[in-house]
């Protein structure tokens, strides 16, 4: 795909979909702009990482990415990304096979479908003069609960995700690689259970985290948080609990 004018390399883009495609398409949208090209990922027989059949309604996918791609630059790649016994694996697999196909030189940038970009732009802009041999993390503002268009959100904000990388197919645990980490500028809003209670536990039956802790016990719990009690919740990260320190409202809104 062609870069932007007078830069070295451009920005490939990958999104996994999956029962989820929904929050995926949001969260194109709100990269979409910066982006040179977009690999969207999906496993050809709706398969999830943990060997659960989910359903998906490609024709709407495609009514959508008709209205959203106007530069043409968006392809979904369909394969067999579930042949691990791990469903950690099974995300490592599908990150590193979609990784070869984005364009030699370009930086890849992996955004997942619960994730929405609050400074693109600035993004962009840091990136294309970032070290290459780095594996560049963002910064996560983990949206926990919503209530119409309040949510509680973790506050203060102080986890961060790997998100981009020079190196194909080279990962070795979701979006990891072995590379020296470096901080960049990027927020996310992070919908990973700021979502309503049904697609919540669909996300938490089929994830590659599933078999990584208690999820019926952490379900309740998140149900059981509320706008009058959310202030009694601290250190309640489900495996490290110092990275959740306490929730904060704030007026949001969803992924649009």
């Amino acid at each position: 795909m062609p870069n932007h004018s007078g830069e070295k390399a451009g920005l490939s883009f990958v999104t996994l979909m999956a029962y989820d495609y929904a929050y995926a398409l949001k969260a194109v949208r709100s990269y979409y702009e910066i982006a040179d090209e977009i690999i969207l990922g999906v496993d050809a027989d709706r398969i999830s990482y943990t060997h659960k059949p989910f359903e998906m309604d490609m024709g709407e996918v495609q009514k959508d990415l008709e209205q959203l791609d106007a530069r043409g630059i968006v392809r979904v790649v369909e394969g067999n990304f579930h042949r691990e016994k791990h469903p950690l694996d099974n995300e490592t697999r599908e990150r590193s096979e979609l990784s070869m196909l984005c364009a030699e030189g370009n930086w890849i940038v992996q955004i997942d479908s619960d994730e929405m970009l609050l400074n693109a732009r600035e993004f962009r802009n840091w990136l294309i003069s970032a070290d290459a041999d780095a594996c560049v993390w963002a910064k996560w503002i983990s949206v926990f609960k919503t209530f119409g268009d309040l949510a509680l959100v973790i506050h203060p904000a102080n986890e961060s995700t790997p998100v981009a990388t020079k190196l194909r197919g080279a990962y070795t645990a979701a979006r990891r690689t072995n590379q020296p980490g470096a901080g960049s500028p990027l927020q996310m809003l992070h919908f990973s259970w700021g979502r309503s209670g049904e697609e919540l536990r669909q996300k938490l039956q089929n994830w590659s985290h599933s078999w990584d802790f208690d999820l019926e016990g952490f379900y309740r719990l998140w149900e059981s948080v509320t706008l009058e009690n959310y202030g009694q919740f601290r250190n309640f990260h489900p495996n490290e609990p110092a990275l959740w320190p306490g929730l904060a409202v704030v007026e949001i809104k969803g992924p649009t």
